[in-house]
This record gives C-alpha cells, sequence and structure tokens, in this order.
C-alpha cells in the first residue's frame, strides 16, 4: 500500500512544475501569452476596421491593405494557436503562437511614420518606399473631392502651378477646371477616367464645363435673362456684367448682375455692386434668415422705402412679397421675397421661394434703388409660358 501511495505522489509531481523557480517561469510565459493575446486581438480590431473600409469605401487598393490581410491573418493564427497552446498547458508553445502577430505591426507602424519619433523608434521595420508605388483601383471615380484630389497631382506631376477649381461629371468621366495663382481661369483642365482615374489635360472648353470660371455677358437693357426650369426672367440695366447664380452643388438659381468690366469671370469675388434674381437659398421668418439669425435683417426702413417710385410695397413679379433691408460694414442689401403663389405663405413648405435683390453702398442707394426698382418690374416668376 505505501508503495501505491508512493507511486501517486510520485506521478503528480511529474505532471506539474518540479521547483518554485519551474513555478515562476510557467507563471511567467502564461502572463507574457496573455498579454501578446491582448495585443493580437487589439491588432485584429484595427485590422479587421480597415479592410471593412477597403471593402466598402476605399477607391484603391495598395500595400496597405496587403500589410493588413497578412496582419489579421497572423493574428486570428496568434489567438487560436495561443488559446490552443495554453489549454494544453504548453505555456512555451502559447507565447511563440501570440507573437505571431508582431512582426508586421512593426512593418505596418515603421512604414507608416506618424510622427519623428515613431520614425526613430520604428523606421528599421519600414519597407522600401517603392513598396508604395503601386495601387490598384477598385472603385470607380464618384466623389468631387477625390476627382479634385487627383487632378491636383496630375496637375504638379504636368509642372504647372495652377490649381484644381470645379470638379464636374459626365458620363464615363471628370473634368476638373484649374485657376491660377491670381483666381483666374487655367489654361487647361484634367480629363479623368471615372472607372480607372487615368487622366489628361485638356482644353477648357465651354461645352464641357465652366473653364474654370463662367465669362459674364453683357446686358443691353432689353435682353430676357430666363430660366424656364426655375421659372423666373428679368432685365438688367444696360451695360451691367450678368451672371449665374449658383447653389452648393453648382446648380443654377438664377442670374445677377455686376458692375465689374465684362472681362472679369464671373466666380472671382470681390467687392461689388449688384443686383439679381434667384430661387431663394434660405426660408425667411418675417424678415428673419432662418439659417442666419445672427444677421441683422429688418423690415425695409422708411427712409428705404420711399426712394421707390411706387407708393406701394415693393413687390417681385407683382406678387405679395416681403422686404427685407440688411446694413452690415459699409454695405447695404435690399431683398424682396416673393412666391409664385397668390400669396405669400411662409408656411408652405412646398412653394417656391424668389428673391431679388440690390447690393450697394449707402453713397450709391438712391441710385442703385432706381435701378433695382425698375428691375423689379421687368422680372417674372412662376410660369413662364
Amino acid at each position: 500500500m505505501a508503495q501505491d501511495g508512493s507511486t501517486d505522489r510520485a506521478g503528480r509531481c511529474r505532471g506539474g512544475p518540479k521547483s518554485l523557480f519551474a513555478w515562476f517561469i510557467t507563471c511567467l510565459l502564461v502572463l507574457l501569452s496573455g498579454f501578446f493575446l491582448l495585443v493580437a486581438f487589439g491588432r485584429l480590431t484595427e485590422d479587421t476596421l480597415y479592410l471593412g473600409y477597403l471593402a466598402t469605401n476605399s477607391p484603391t487598393f495598395d500595400i496597405s491593405g496587403v500589410l493588413a490581410a497578412i496582419s489579421a491573418l497572423l493574428s486570428i493564427t496568434a489567438i487560436a494557436g495561443g488559446a490552443f497552446a495554453l489549454f494544453r498547458r504548453k505555456p512555451g508553445l502559447a507565447l511563440a503562437f501570440s507573437m505571431l502577430a508582431l512582426p508586421t505591426h512593426f512593418v505596418i507602424e515603421g512604414s507608416r511614420c506618424d510622427t519623428a519619433a515613431s520614425c526613430h523608434l520604428m523606421g528599421w521595420a519600414a519597407l522600401p518606399a517603392r513598396a508604395f508605388g503601386w495601387r490598384v483601383r477598385i472603385r470607380s471615380v464618384t466623389d468631387p473631392n477625390e476627382a479634385e484630389g487627383i487632378a491636383s497631382q496630375a496637375v504638379a506631376k504636368s509642372g504647372s502651378e495652377d490649381s484644381p477649381f470645379k470638379a464636374k461629371r459626365f458620363a464615363d468621366h471628370w473634368i476638373v477646371s484649374t485657376i491660377n495663382r491670381d483666381g483666374w481661369p487655367g489654361a487647361h483642365a484634367v480629363r479623368i477616367d471615372t472607372r480607372t482615374a487615368a487622366t489628361s489635360l485638356v482644353p477648357c472648353r465651354a461645352d464641357q464645363i465652366r473653364c474654370g470660371m463662367e465669362q459674364p455677358t453683357v446686358s443691353d437693357g432689353r435682353r430676357v435673362y430666363r430660366d424656364d426650369r426655375l421659372g423666373l426672367a428679368a432685365t438688367f440695366p444696360a451695360s451691367r456684367s450678368v451672371c449665374t447664380s449658383r447653389g452648393d452643388n453648382d446648380d443654377p438659381r438664377g442670374f445677377y448682375a455686376t458692375l465689374r468690366p465684362p472681362s472679369m469671370p464671373c466666380d472671382i469675388i470681390d467687392d461689388s455692386r449688384q443686383m439679381g434674381l434667384a430661387v431663394a437659398r434660405y426660408r425667411i421668418d418675417g424678415c428673419m434668415v432662418t439659417q442666419a439669425r445672427s444677421l441683422p435683417w429688418q423690415p425695409l426702413s422708411p427712409d428705404t422705402e420711399k426712394l421707390f417710385s411706387s407708393q406701394d410695397h415693393p413687390m417681385l413679379g407683382g406678387r405679395p412679397s416681403v422686404a427685407c433691408e440688411l446694413r452690415e460694414d459699409g454695405w447695404v442689401q435690399v431683398s424682396v421675397y416673393a412666391f409664385a403663389s397668390s400669396d405669400l405663405d411662409r408656411r408652405n413648405p412646398s412653394g417656391t421661394l424668389y428673391e431679388a435683390y440690390v447690393v450697394t453702398t449707402p453713397s450709391h442707394l438712391a441710385e442703385d434703388i432706381r435701378s433695382f426698382d425698375a428691375f423689379l418690374k421687368s422680372a417674372h416668376i412662376g410660369s413662364l409660358g
């Protein structure tokens, strides 16, 4: 019996560590394995998110995607192999598996090189620069910001100092116009193939895109500027430079005229007196512009109202109207709002709100209000049939 008991105790000893030092080494291996498994899990999470971005949104696939895929595969192997080895009570093998996620991590971080410190610490693991010189396009160019970025690279590569200005998409390509340092239209635009993103410089053709900037036309005082789709038309004073008003997506909203020379493109922003007629960009609440409540808009002052020839309230297109005035920083703007329907109902969200406006200085207010008064009488809103 005693001999059998001794045999049992010896068997139990052979199944575990034989000394305190062995216990210490085992615990250390287990702790290190657990730490590196946590690192592997973190790397796998980060790589999975990046690969998800590549699969759903990224327009191109390059060496970063390859590294992320390798890193994810090694992380999965590290987690699975390390967990299995720990389960089998093999801490040394678990540690070896858990460290599989580290090499690719060093390569990625060294190649990313976000800061000077990271470059100094991890630069030894970075891939050569030529490894990042290739990319495969996996999605078409659909975003105007991406098109402008591609155009910027193409313009820089050509040696030109021009900059991208406007991007417009056509059936199978983009045209990105350019401007020079002075803000004037560039000589060439960039054509970008939608599917492959291949670029070429092309002359700025007016039938393809506003070539950098729209050139104004000069009003003769009789020509009617009209947009049947928007339902507006007006005649501008003679010798004024007339341009198209455009919204955030470059869509036409109406017309405006300035006193600038006709050689000056429409899109150049400067301090100049102007008047226009357009679909209103914002709704109003009384004379409060709902999206710009901080601006000191007020109902038309009696002094300004006296400058109009009609004894009635200024009207746009013969419709019930709201006239508002803004005085700020040495400028005066008078805006007249009206719906094409028979009554001005700001609670009607489906109606199209039109705005006729004049921007001038206090010294030119009387002169420009006379021109604006005639402009209001020439304006038409709603059906132009």
